[in-house]
């Protein structure tokens, strides 16, 4: 069967039935193009961080985050060294500041999958509302009805249920799969993040330890 044929028996909700599909396949290959745990966590990022830290090389730290700016990783790291040396709570609230705010931009543009997977079902029935509306208007009007007249409204009401439902399940399963991935990097984020807060306090410590060393020694 021709789907375009197909499309305009179904009726005017065929038209959102479309946009839903179109923004919930748009939405799901932008997540899956930024969902990309290599690109938010680097390899060997926490490493090379924690080795600049051990050293005292606090400004190629910093030059390692710039470097990796488009992770919030290193946005997280970044926002903690810019505070390294004013103490473990302040650097522990700026990672937990800082990654949280990450951690949500992991679910943008998710809740239009949900929007889509909620609102495609009702979209049909009310194609088949209209449909069966159509069908019934038929057989009020004509004593001996007429066959074809009566199935279109029967064929509008069946396929925008079908057109409903059709994209609904798809985008069901693409937002729970979605929602998986956005966890498991946002765990991921944090337990890396506990780390970077972590070397940052143990740095800042035995920096604060070497200065009382000194000045002891004087």
């Amino acid at each position: 069967m021709d789907l375009i044929d197909l499309f305009q028996r179904g009726g005017i909700a065929m038209y959102p039935i479309l946009l839903c599909s179109i923004a919930a396949v748009a939405v799901f290959f932008e997540r899956l193009w930024t969902l990309r745990g290599a690109r938010l966590i680097p390899q060997g990022f926490v490493r090379s961080f924690r080795e600049h830290l051990a050293r005292g090389r606090v400004s190629e730290a910093a030059q390692l985050c710039d470097a990796h700016a488009y992770s919030p990783l290193a946005r997280v790291a970044r926002a903690a060294l810019a505070h390294h040396g004013q103490g473990a709570d302040m650097i522990r609230f700026m990672v937990s500041e800082v990654g949280e705010q990450e951690a949500s931009q992991l679910e943008r543009y998710q809740a239009i999958l949900g929007t889509v997977a909620y609102l495609s079902p009702l979209l049909g029935l009310f194609g088949t509302v209209s449909g069966m509306i159509k069908a019934f208007d038929v057989i009020s009007q004509h004593t001996v009805v007429d066959p074809p007249m009566l199935a279109a409204g029967i064929s509008e009401a069946l396929i925008t249920t079908f057109a409903g439902l059709a994209v609904a399940i798809p985008a069901v399963v693409m937002d729970r799969y979605v929602q998986s991935r956005s966890d498991r990097i946002s765990l991921e984020l944090e337990k890396k993040s506990v780390a970077i807060a972590e070397a940052l306090i143990m740095a800042s410590t035995d920096a604060t330890s070497l200065k009382l060393h000194a000045a002891s020694g004087q």
